[in-house]
């Protein structure tokens, strides 16, 4: 595509739409002459004919209902904070809108303070009015604001009973005005200046000078230096007073008064201004406002809204009902004004390039249809046809039904010139002058009219397409119809062709060749997922596409596909968003349709210039756009109908940027900031607040829809992400460390302007501070150390365990082994008693035996004498006991003297068997008897019977005494008795035999016992065996396994 192919195709295009007759055939075409007189009359009849009324629709606005804000009702006040924020002003009440949402600021005020009205001082704090009362609104850590009265200690009686509702800020303070005066203010020293004057009505600034206006005076100024007002020469108002007054221009002031009148105040003289909108009835203006171009809101009790310029040109009138009652209004920016009414307030976007069209003026809308037809806008909507109807100056227009409607509706409408056609499911008519409907073919179901000139029209019904021409002054049909290619969803002009969407893949495009219709249906595309097919038209170039995969393009000279232009190409390249419909009006201006609304393109030298703000009003889905003769834009979808106003120029795109308004912590619930400046000055915040919540506003309300705010933390890239909670940002539970905020507006086309950037430190608990790391080491390494000592002690302590345990396990082994000895031993034992008890069996038992049967053989003598019959039966039993003694001996068993009795018992018994008469033995037991063991009874009752044989068969003792004491501690047996005696030394050590006593030493040895012989020649002998208890406690030893084991 060559440079310069826009606005080329844009002239060719303009050209193709006036030549009337370029299509006719050659034999129709007019000769000079008549195509002289044709344009006389043309030009005559374009000279005689009116100017039409512009056609003008509604403003965009949006309501908020009084039960939406809070606690307010009508009479509200409207104000601005330091943000720029709307503030709702009402009875106590402080509102504000964030974007939005609405926050009431204010807390309860003390003692019942209700506030009238809010002004921005010139220090920037927020100064309030109220009954009797005025102060300052000052922050509190909640976030909100909280009146503080400033009213003196000492004031008029008159300052009680007046309600300071008006409120002027100046570089000299803030004036407070009521019924009763005007109270002054100077915020840098505190001094208060009563000025008393009865029954003002308004106050007013001029420059730095204020004017109050009270009943039945002039306009008065405020003399601080003498606490005085002065009346202004030759300003009496005639018994009226001032009820509005605004700054209008430099060293002026509009004001109104309550019998309706507007004038200007220059400082000394009052001029009526060039507009005067009250016509008396009474009417009065209701509340008055100066915009931020220069042009005037004025409000009309029951009339409605106006909208003017500097000059008195009324430009926007708003005269429904519902801005009837208006009672205040505000502007903080160009083209958005703020209004109080009954009901609630409403934000106004006046002065944009696209006016709404729907049921408020009239036109009910579905899938709508305009044309022009005889200067008259004409729409089909709804299955009706509507005439628009201009509204008054600066008025929106209406519409009205015709007089005559279709009897089967009007579903399709097609227009140029003179001429109107209206199609249904009856067929197509033409519509007379008078309003009559003349058919011209029936039966036939229309669904689309399409006049491609002032004599051809196209008529597509589902079923079938027919083509009509004009000829003679009538409409006829002309051709064979075609068969329907499906229902016409959106049609397209592009020159003497039709184009229509029909679907997923799948278009149709109707033309003439050589006078007869044709229909072409393109249903192959380059992509294989079915995408409905949207129809652009540049110049010769049909576009189709199918969002957002791909693309085809038809160029109409060569009626076939062909490759993209590469300026076009490159046009759609660069474009903001996917294009999906592209159409060229008169002007050269390209609209372009996409998934969420509509922008144009425009050629600025080598450049091409996106407008997208202009029209984001419109936010249909790939709306369509429909172009009327004479630049006239009329763009449409499913419900919604707008004008494009031609006459006002595009909206420049506002450099939107967010304003941090608070910041509150999260946990303490605590405004930590209030401002951008504040929160840059409290870089470094405690970890206890180390949940935030920053709150922004947008700066503006110039948006048509509440803009979306993007942030990004600690990121240098392009990753934003959106903020879901509309306009707080919150941050829960950060870490410490050092952060960088940034935070920008977008919208449907991309960042609506610069970031606003913060940077902050979250400091550390105590913690994960520094010297709580180095108390941590510390810890640490006492801890490690400790751990070691631990472990190193625990590692002793179990070595000692295991040595114990080893200890236990060897001492078990060794105890194992001494058993296994013991058992061996005892086995061999056994086994050697076994013998020994068969050898004493068959020798000495035999012998014992058989020499007790001798005794008893001799015993049965009848001559033996008394004497030797009683030594005999001592020999007897003594060979008895002793075959016994062997008996039990040999097979380990306890003595038969021990046997269920006790060592006393045991060794009287063994007297009375050993003693042959010859001596005298007496036993004696002293002390308690104690239980002792087998072994130690056993081996005492052996000594005793050794000792005791002893003394009888060698010692020749007439007296023998036998002592056993159980002493504590111990038991002592002592054998005493008064034989030969002997010398013990010599007996144990140098004498051979005299194995007796040795196993009396024996004897006491094995059980512990200490054994002590005294003995000399003549003087008997003292045998004494003493054993400890231990040695005596209970055991399951055998009683003689020692003994007889030795």
């Amino acid at each position: 595509m060559p440079r310069g192919y826009l606005n080329a195709f844009a002239r060719d295009w303009s050209s193709r739409r006036r030549e009337a007759g370029r299509a006719l055939p050659s034999s129709r075409r007019s000769t000079p002459l008549r195509a002289l007189a044709a344009a006389l009359l043309v030009a005559s009849a374009l000279a005689a004919a009116p100017t039409p009324a512009p056609i003008r629709g509604l403003p965009l606005t949006r309501f908020y209902p009084f039960e939406e804000i809070g606690n307010v009702s009508r009479g509200a006040k409207l104000g601005f904070d330091g943000f720029g924020r709307l503030a709702v002003i009402h009875q106590g009440t402080y509102a504000v809108l964030n974007d939005a949402t609405w926050v009431d600021l204010a807390e309860p005020a003390p003692a019942g303070i209700a506030m009238l009205n809010v002004v921005t001082g010139p220090d920037g704090r927020s100064y309030y009015g109220a009954l009797g009362s005025w102060g300052v609104m000052e922050p509190t850590r909640r976030a909100t604001l909280r009146p503080r009265p400033l009213v003196p200690a000492h004031y008029p009686r008159w300052v009680l009973a007046t309600n300071f509702s008006d409120i002027v800020s100046t570089r000299s303070g803030v004036y407070f005005a009521g019924w009763n005066g005007v109270v002054h203010l100077d915020p840098a020293t505190g001094v208060h200046a009563f000025i008393e004057v009865p029954g003002i009505t308004k106050m007013f600034a001029l420059g730095e000078q204020v004017y109050v206006s009270s009943q039945n005076h002039e306009i008065q100024h405020l003399d601080l230096a003498t606490q005085t007002a002065r009346g202004v020469p030759g300003t009496r108002l005639d018994g009226v007073s001032i009820d509005h007054a605004v700054e209008f221009d430099d060293g002026r002031v509009l004001f109104s008064t309550f019998d309706g009148r507007i004038s200007v105040f220059d400082g000394t003289t009052m001029t009526p201004w060039a507009t005067q909108l009250v016509n008396g009835d009474g009417e009065r203006v209701s509340a008055l406002c100066r915009l931020e171009d220069g042009g005037v809101a004025i409000a009309i009790n029951g009339r409605g809204l106006y909208l003017t310029t500097p000059d008195g040109e009324i430009t926007t009138s708003l005269t429904s009902p519902e801005y009837h009652r208006i009672t205040d209004l505000a502007t903080h920016e160009a083209g958005v004004l703020w209004i109080a009414s009954e009901g609630g307030v409403e934000k106004l976007l006046y002065g944009t390039a696209v006016s709404l069209f729907g049921q408020r003026v009239g036109l009910p809308i579905s899938w709508p249809q305009v044309v022009q037809w005889n200067d008259r806008v004409m729409v089909a909507s709804s299955g009706r046809l509507y005439e628009a109807i201009p509204g008054p100056p600066g008025g929106a227009s209406r519409f009205q039904a015709t007089r005559n409607q279709p009897a089967a509706g009007a579903w399709a409408i097609a227009a140029q010139g003179p001429h109107l056609l209206i199609g249904n499911a009856r067929g197509v008519f033409a519509v007379e002058s008078d309003g009559r409907f003349t058919p011209i073919i029936t039966p036939m179901e229309v669904a689309r009219l399409v006049m491609v000139e002032p004599d051809l029209c196209y008529a597509i019904g589902m079923v079938e397409i027919a083509v009509l021409r004009r000829v003679d002054g009538r409409w006829t049909e002309s051709g064979p119809r075609l068969p329907g290619v499906g229902y016409p969803s959106v049609v397209h002009r592009a020159g003497t062709s039709i184009w229509i969407e029909l679907g997923p893949n799948r278009v149709a495009r109707l033309s003439l060749h050589d006078g007869r219709p044709r229909a072409q249906v393109i249903e192959q595309f380059p992509w294989a997922d079915p995408r409905w097919i949207n129809i652009g038209v540049v110049g010769r170039i049909v576009v189709l596409s199918a969002p957002p995969i791909g693309r085809v393009y038809f160029n109409e000279d060569t009626e076939a596909i062909c490759d993209a232009p590469p300026e076009l190409e490159r046009l759609l390249e660069q474009a903001p968003h996917w294009i999906a419909r592209l159409q060229a009006d008169d002007n050269g201006t390209l609209w372009a349709s996409h998934e969420r609304g509509l922008f144009t393109i425009t050629r600025e030298g080598e450049r091409y210039r996106f407008d997208t703000t202009s029209f984001d009003i419109v936010n249909d889905r790939i709306p369509f756009v429909q172009l009327l003769p004479e630049g006239e834009v009329w763009i449409s979808s499913g419900q919604s109908l707008y004008h494009v106003d031609r006459r006002t120029g595009p909206d420049t795109r506002r450099a939107f940027r967010p304003v941090l308004t608070t910041v509150v912590g999260g946990r303490s619930h605590r405004e930590l900031a209030r401002g951008p400046g504040s929160f840059q000055g409290l870089r470094s915040l405690p970890y206890a607040e180390n949940s935030l919540s920053f709150r922004f506003f947008a700066g503006s309300y110039a948006s048509r829809r509440p803009p979306v705010y993007e942030y990004r933390l600690n990121q240098a890239d392009d990753n934003w992400t959106p903020l879901s909670n509309g306009s707080v940002l919150n941050f829960p539970e950060l870490r410490e460390g050092r952060y960088h905020l940034d935070v920008r507006l977008t919208d449907n086309h991309g960042p609506m302007g610069a970031p606003i950037a913060f940077d902050f430190t979250i400091l550390p608990p105590w913690y994960r501070t520094w010297y709580a790391y180095a108390l941590y080491a510390l810890g640490a390494t006492i801890a490690v150390l400790a751990l070691v000592r631990w472990s190193i002690r625990r590692t002793h302590a179990r070595n000692i365990v295991l040595e114990r345990l080893v200890q236990h396990r060897t001492d078990e082994l060794r105890a194992a082994m001494q058993k296994l000895n013991e058992e061996t031993r005892n086995a061999a034992t056994l086994a050697e008693r076994g013998r020994l008890a068969g050898e004493i069996h068959d020798s000495l038992q035999q012998g014992l035996s058989g020499l007790m049967l001798q005794l008893d053989a001799t015993l049965k003598l009848p001559g033996l004498t008394a004497d030797v019959r009683s030594r005999l039966s001592v020999a007897r039993n003594m060979v008895s006991f002793t075959r016994h003694e062997v008996q039990h001996a040999v097979w380990n068993m306890e003595s038969p003297l021990l046997e269920g009795t006790e060592l006393g018992q045991a060794l009287r018994k063994l007297t009375e068997l050993i003693n042959p008469g010859s001596a005298q033995v007496e036993v004696r037991v002293t002390g308690e008897p104690v239980p002792l063991t087998p072994a130690t009874k056993h081996h005492l009752l052996r000594i005793g019977q050794e000792a005791i044989t002893n003394a009888v068969r060698h010692a020749a003792a007439s007296t023998i005494t036998v002592r056993l004491g159980y002493e504590p501690g111990h038991v002592q047996l002592v054998i005493a008795d008064n034989g030969r005696g002997f010398n013990p030394e010599e007996v144990l050590h140098h004498g051979l035999g005299h194995f007796g006593l040795r196993g009396l030493q024996g004897r006491s040895g094995k059980i512990g016992g200490d054994i002590r012989i005294q003995s000399q020649p003549g003087q008997g002998t003292t045998i004494s065996v003493v054993v400890a208890f231990p040695f005596a406690a209970p055991t399951d030893q055998p009683a003689h396994a020692t003994s007889e084991a030795s």
